[in-house]
């Protein structure tokens, strides 16, 4: 994440580029932001800024051999503005950090997000999400693989065949359920250029799922907790996968 006591947003991110040559990774994985980046919008002012700087810095990252893996962060990017940031950037030195859980973040099907983006994938997380109707819109949550209502298995199986060769990297966050009310006008300022048919996408999975409740969200043993659903988490993935 930028942090401007580090800083400009190239200076930051040579760094980066720097440590991972010399760590051996071929990659650095950056975010633009988050959902709240949408509002005020328009987004695509800060896919052109996150553009401007990755230019900035092609030299350094095609001089040490490093790609740029831009996450789906946090609700900032729905599949098509992170496919168009790409494509701006230069798919030949910038790629995709594919994140399972965040595109309920921006009222998007993760199958969607994997259809349009899997070209561009460098490296992944993957994780588990409820989705289900409230009276104000829908509600979202991650949960432990296999517990969710996005069919994650075959979301997996259709990512290892799109993605061959490609790290399938388990993320466990345990956090309550986020609200999305997208039954308040307002609401919308934010996501003016969301496609209709992806909307729907997200409504039918919403209207297929129930109140997921496991409480309490966090607990002083929260940390044995997340433990468990990250063990649960790689057990359920590896059956998937055929790993003993």
């Amino acid at each position: 994440m930028f942090d401007p006591s580090q800083g400009t947003a190239e200076e930051q991110l040579t760094k980066m580029i720097n440590a991972a040559k010399t760590i051996g990774s071929p990659i650095v994985r950056c975010v633009l932001g988050s959902a709240d980046d949408r509002k005020p919008g328009p987004i695509s002012v800060h896919i052109a800024d996150v553009v401007r700087v990755l230019g900035n810095v092609r030299p350094a990252a095609q001089r040490e051999g490093i790609k740029i893996a831009i996450e789906n962060h946090a609700g900032d990017m729905q599949a098509g503005e992170l496919k168009g940031l790409v494509e701006q950037a230069g798919p030949d030195f910038v790629g995709v950090c594919l994140d399972s859980g965040n595109p309920l973040w921006t009222l998007e099907d993760p199958h969607v997000t994997l259809d349009i983006l899997h070209p561009y994938v460098l490296t992944s997380h993957v994780r588990d999400s409820a989705v289900w109707k409230v009276n104000e819109g829908a509600a979202v949550t991650w949960v432990q693989m296999g517990r969710g209502n996005v069919d994650i298995e075959g979301y997996v199986r259709k990512y290892v065949e799109l993605c061959p060769g490609k790290a399938l990297s388990m993320e466990s966050i345990l956090l309550g359920p986020r609200v999305f009310p997208y039954r308040n006008p307002n609401f919308w300022d934010a996501y003016l250029d969301v496609p209709a048919w992806e909307f729907e996408r997200f409504v039918e999975i919403a209207e297929r799922g129930k109140p997921y409740k496991e409480e309490p969200w966090e607990s002083k043993d929260q940390t044995q907790r997340e433990r468990q659903a990250l063990d649960e988490s790689l057990a359920y993935t590896k059956k998937i996968l055929g790993i003993s």
